[in-house]
């Protein structure tokens, strides 16, 4: 098996979710590193839920995470 390489996930990083049911149109802040998690959210929204998002899900497939900016 294969090991894949985990990103380097920085607060302030923005991320696209790769769902294709999201078609593009989410996309979230990293707000805070949890050990091997992700806080994720919208700046300046408070409405919407932060997400925990597992870091090793964070690279580029089809239920992933792909680096914005």
């Amino acid at each position: 098996m294969k090991t894949k390489k985990l990103p380097e996930v920085k607060v302030g990083q923005r991320w696209r979710d790769c769902d294709v049911r999201y078609c593009g149109r989410r996309i979230r802040t990293v707000m805070d590193i949890d050990g091997d998690y992700a806080i994720m959210g919208v700046p300046g929204n408070p409405k919407l839920p932060r997400t925990r998002v597992a870091i090793r899900r964070m690279y580029p497939h089809s239920t992933g995470w792909r680096l914005v900016k």
